[in-house]
């Protein structure tokens, strides 16, 4: 009992600095990696929290971008950092959940990488052609399903949302589209708008005038709720349809080794500040297409519960797919 009593005081002591240091944390300037492009919802809603982080902190939270590798570059780095709390890195579900399913070998491992905040999902529709005679998520469907591989869909990537999508269909549904493959969601949208394809997925923002115009007819919101840009097209929810929904979100993250006070303060001054913010959330948020859904704002560890379940289903997803690691 006296040798225990020893080891906890003894415990106590050393572990005093490592409170203290979370307590005044910070004390120098704190590096954010971002892994998406300057202007972009990630890049922005990243350089919101960046900001309020300095307005409460007291110190400069700076964004580095650190673009390419499918977020890996930035991940591998953020991941080796120094566990202080001055090294901090956005992530993503490519960068949490996706790459596990899709990369045979990584530079970093997810438990390296601690959840501190989630930001919000990007609303994203499911857009087909006018002339395409179909009004609803479940009539893309059935016409796919009456006529296989007569309806060209535009993916981009094998890790994009819609080739997990056709792929899926193909082997879980018999439901077989013609996956026609593009360097990115913009190129795809373009070939949409183009009428080289007949579907595309992109996000609502940019999507919102197009379909006003009638150039293209969006059939389906891929998030649990409808969005103020297309009040009138439903949810995925309320299609009815059940596809795995798939669905860009943004975060912020840090070493695993991070002390746990240090990432309740950013996860409570981010949520505060920014998440609960309207202005601010409208500015860098809702401008961009994020939406705030759970676990958006909520705790660390609810986001961290969050993440296990999105790297269980991209590899249940994945496997049915038929996407091997490469």
């Amino acid at each position: 009992m006296k040798h225990m009593l020893r080891f906890t005081a003894l415990s106590l002591l050393l572990a005093q600095p490592f409170f203290a240091g979370a307590q005044n944390y910070p004390t120098k300037p704190v590096r954010i990696y971002a892994p998406w492009a300057a202007g972009g919802p990630g890049d922005l809603v990243t350089r919101g929290a960046a900001q309020e982080l300095s307005a409460a902190l007291g110190q400069p939270f700076v964004v580095e971008t650190r673009v390419g590798a499918d977020g890996m570059i930035a991940a591998e780095a953020g991941s080796k950092a120094p566990a202080d709390g001055y090294i901090l890195t956005g992530c993503d579900q490519q960068i949490m959940a996706i790459n596990p399913a899709v990369h045979a070998n990584m530079p970093y491992q997810i438990r390296d990488l601690a959840p501190v905040v989630h930001y919000g999902f990007l609303a994203s529709g499911l857009h087909v052609s006018p002339s395409l005679p179909v009004h609803s998520l479940q009539e893309l469907l059935d016409l796919a399903k009456a006529k296989p591989n007569s309806i060209a869909w535009g993916s981009f990537g094998t890790a994009s949302a819609p080739n997990f999508w056709i792929e899926w269909l193909k082997n879980e549904r018999g439901i077989q589209f013609l996956n026609v493959p593009y360097k990115g969601a913009s190129f795809a949208w373009q070939g949409l708008l183009a009428g080289n394809v007949q579907v595309a997925y992109f996000a609502v923002g940019p999507a919102a005038s197009a379909a006003k115009a009638g150039k293209i007819r969006t059939i389906a919101i891929m998030l649990g709720k409808r969005v103020p840009q297309m009040p009138d097209v439903p949810s995925y929810k309320e299609s009815g349809v059940d596809l795995p929904l798939v669905v860009t979100w943004f975060a912020l993250c840090a070493p695993a080794a991070t002390p746990k006070p240090i990432i309740q303060r950013l996860n409570a001054e981010v949520s505060k500040r920014l998440i609960a913010n309207e202005a601010l959330r409208a500015k860098f948020m809702t401008s961009s297409g994020l939406e705030v859904d759970t676990p958006s704002g909520e705790s660390p560890e609810a986001f961290a519960q969050f993440t296990v379940a999105e790297q269980e289903k991209y590899a249940k997803l994945a496997k049915i797919a038929g996407v091997q690691p490469q």
